[in-house]
């Protein structure tokens, strides 16, 4: 979430002419772009914004409306986004690839946002191929569908940065994390040897699940009170002293890898979609249950769905997000 090298949107959509034979972007990239348009359609309903930078990358080429990635370029047709047709560009890469941030690193496994200059975000993530030779797969869906949803998941992280990615950067500059390095899993980092805290952590999440099993809605909200009342007393009993700044940390944190997950299982649900049965795709998707920020973040994502007042997701986004836990409250009158 910290850049080292600020460039203005100017620069990056700053484009070269060419004289070119149009060519066409993989399918794959048509297909993610065309499910964050869905998503955001149907579920998050957020106004059109400037599209971030984008970088896609195979074993060969790189694909990017970036002209700091491929200044050089080959003009090709790609998606458009939120209504605006976008400059793509195509080049070949020799095992290294500059970020839209202009940091260069070589090419492997990625899926990640981030911010560049004046307010603006750019977006990375390897093409199918590179997941499916790391061996990454899912024994409920196939590998297209988990892909989608982990593109929805971290492009989403683009709509939230000038509300809660502002939050995390001024947090960083007031305070120096030396024990355990500032990101998503900053608490994990901290307590993941703590047994008690574990099970803490466990038991609240397992309430925020089980608040959407039940079919009538007053027996699932007595489930969501006492997973918020867990996650009150846990941030009560360890946020204090030199970890104090955790518990903010923790409520954005929720905030936007639930999000992130959320965005990926409504996608997999979606009639037009995956098409999957709600169980799978959140059993799918919280595959090893291992990054907590994720796994506890859509549990609460899912209690509020179904809970939460119509509109409740357009509080994430925007310059004054509200966290999830602030939303519980709501949810429970607090």
């Amino acid at each position: 979430m910290r850049i080292f090298i600020y460039l203005t949107l100017a620069t990056l959509f700053s484009w070269p002419t060419t004289a070119s034979a149009q060519q066409k972007a993989p399918d794959w990239l048509f297909n993610w772009i065309n499910a964050w348009e869905l998503i955001n359609k149907d579920l998050l309903k957020q106004p059109p914004v400037e599209p971030p930078a984008m970088l896609f990358y195979d074993n060969e080429y790189v694909y990017t409306n970036s002209v700091v990635s491929a200044p050089n370029g080959t003009s090709i047709d790609g998606p458009a986004i939120y209504g605006k047709n976008i400059q793509w560009r195509k080049a070949t890469h020799a095992d290294s690839i500059m970020l839209p941030n202009g940091q260069t690193v070589p090419v492997q496994l990625m899926s990640f946002a981030g911010p560049v200059g004046n307010g603006g975000t750019f977006f990375v993530m390897a093409a199918p191929a590179f997941w499916e030779n790391a061996g990454v797969k899912s024994t409920l869906f196939n590998l297209d569908m988990m892909l989608t949803g982990v593109f929805l998941h971290e492009f989403a992280h683009c709509r939230q940065y000038e509300g809660f990615g502002r939050l995390i950067d001024s947090i960083e500059q007031k305070h120096a994390f030396k024990t355990v390095p500032l990101n998503d899993d900053i608490v994990q980092g901290y307590f993941k040897s703590d047994s008690a805290y574990v099970k803490y952590f466990r038991t609240e999440t397992e309430m925020f699940y089980s608040s959407i099993l039940p079919p009538k809605k007053n027996m699932g909200k007595k489930f969501v009170e006492m997973g918020l009342g867990m996650i009150e007393s846990r941030q009560r009993k360890y946020f204090t002293g030199d970890t104090a700044i955790l518990q903010p940390l923790d409520n954005i944190f929720l905030s936007m890898e639930g999000l992130g997950q959320y965005v990926a299982v409504s996608w997999l649900c979606h009639k037009q979609g995956g098409n999957l049965p709600l169980a799978t795709a959140v059993e799918g998707f919280r595959r090893k249950r291992n990054q907590w920020s994720q796994e506890e973040g859509l549990s609460i994502f899912l209690a509020l769905g179904r809970f939460a007042k119509p509109g409740w997701i357009n509080k994430q986004f925007g310059t004054n997000p509200t966290d999830v836990i602030q939303l519980l409250k709501e949810v429970v009158g607090k």
